[in-house]
């Protein structure tokens, strides 16, 4: 059981993922990064049934395509875990917009990226990628291997929409 994301396009996607965390205030909600998905490949992001849940998800390669949304965070170029509202400093780091994933009342989800030359049909479980010269690069270090569990229900308090850290 968990969520998952397929990449579907022909490059190795790097994603990383936010999801619910009872330990993080005032927005219950935290991001982990990185994961490096081969073409054709499933990887689990987070463990456990992912029922009622909502994740959010930032993906790109090394040809400029991304996936992403509207809800901003910072990130580090190195793997990461940490509170959505904990931003970094330093060279590497920077915000960018992930997109909310409702996953409904599925225990497994598979959230499945596209290429956006591949003509997919815009699906529920699809995100198409975006195109932009790509100027964020991760290093050795920056790929999680294992994934993380989602923690008990509580208050919720959601990332807000369009709002830059």
């Amino acid at each position: 059981m968990g969520f998952y994301v397929r990449n579907s396009t022909p490059n190795p996607i790097s994603v990383a993922v936010g999801y619910y965390d009872s330990g993080c205030s005032p927005i219950t909600y935290a991001k982990r990064g990185w994961y490096r998905i081969e073409p054709g490949r499933r990887a689990l992001l987070v463990a456990g049934s992912a029922a009622n849940q909502f994740f959010y998800v930032y993906g790109h390669d090394s040809f400029g395509n991304w996936w992403g949304g509207g809800f901003y965070t910072d990130v580090p170029r190195e793997a990461f875990t940490r509170c959505w509202i904990a931003g970094c400093q330093g060279q590497g780091c920077r915000s960018v917009g992930f997109d909310e994933i409702n996953v409904g009342n599925f225990e497994n989800y598979t959230l499945n990226l596209v290429d956006s030359t591949q003509g997919a049909s815009k699906s529920r479980r699809t995100l198409v990628a975006k195109k932009r010269k790509a100027n964020f690069k991760l290093g050795k270090f920056s790929f999680i291997k294992s994934p993380g569990k989602l923690g008990k229900l509580g208050k919720n308090r959601k990332p807000l929409y369009g709002k830059r850290n």
